[in-house]
């Protein structure tokens, strides 16, 4: 009889539903019902693979995930071969309480920082930045990204949710529609923002989270930007 290769199915069980499937490092896990794994399968493929060019690229890399939840990212590059991995979140919806447990469970060598991403400017400098999925929790998003792009010293790797409710390139609203927090750009006026920007954009790519109803929050951009 074939075994499969999942020889740790149940070393995170205890812990409950995770944000994140960790299939990735070989375990079984049990993930949040809903939104949670439909949305992963649209997002992990292209941003590992971001992760894993700038990793390849960049000699001796250090790398930080903001709004890291319970930074499945920042353990994602430590796997891919980054030197050192820092995963920064403020925990304001509780996923961040785990994070440490889960990369100790693993094996992964993580430092988790518990701050706001505007104390940007007095975390670690990184080779690496992956600002994804928080700029649309935000109300500052031009500020955070471009403070995302300064404290970067060879890559930045962007992913957001952006609006498919209209394709104006001149859309923002703050609060999100519907919520009384948070930004949404259009796929158009975000793309927009980032070439007038004039950064070294390697590669961007565009798909839907299907996990999410709403045509305001189901658009995904990812952008790829290298520095020097």
């Amino acid at each position: 009889m074939i075994k499969d290769s999942f020889t740790n199915d149940n070393i995170l069980a205890d812990l409950g539903p995770l944000y994140h499937s960790y299939v990735f490092f070989g375990i079984k896990n049990e993930q949040i019902p809903g939104i949670f794994e439909p949305n992963q399968k649209a997002k992990a493929p292209i941003l590992t693979a971001y992760i894993a060019y700038a990793v390849a690229k960049t000699e001796s890399s250090t790398f930080m995930e903001l709004f890291c939840a319970d930074g499945y990212y920042a353990m994602v590059a430590k796997r891919l071969g980054a030197t050192k991995s820092y995963g920064i979140d403020n925990n304001k919806d509780g996923f961040f309480t785990v994070a440490s447990e889960i990369a100790k469970r693993l094996g992964i060598e993580v430092e988790f920082i518990l701050a706001n991403v505007e104390k940007l400017r007095d975390l670690p400098e990184v080779d690496i930045i992956a600002n994804v999925g928080g700029l649309y929790h935000v109300n500052n998003p031009n500020e955070i990204l471009y403070l995302s792009y300064q404290q970067a010293r060879k890559f930045l790797i962007v992913q957001s949710v952006v609006s498919l409710a209209t394709k104006s390139e001149s859309y923002f609203e703050s609060p999100c529609p519907g919520w009384t927090w948070g930004c949404r750009f259009s796929r158009e006026s975000f793309d927009k923002m980032i070439r007038e920007l004039k950064w070294n954009v390697i590669d961007s790519h565009f798909n839907e989270l299907t996990g999410n109803e709403r045509l305001e929050d189901r658009g995904s951009v990812y952008y790829l930007v290298g520095k020097g």
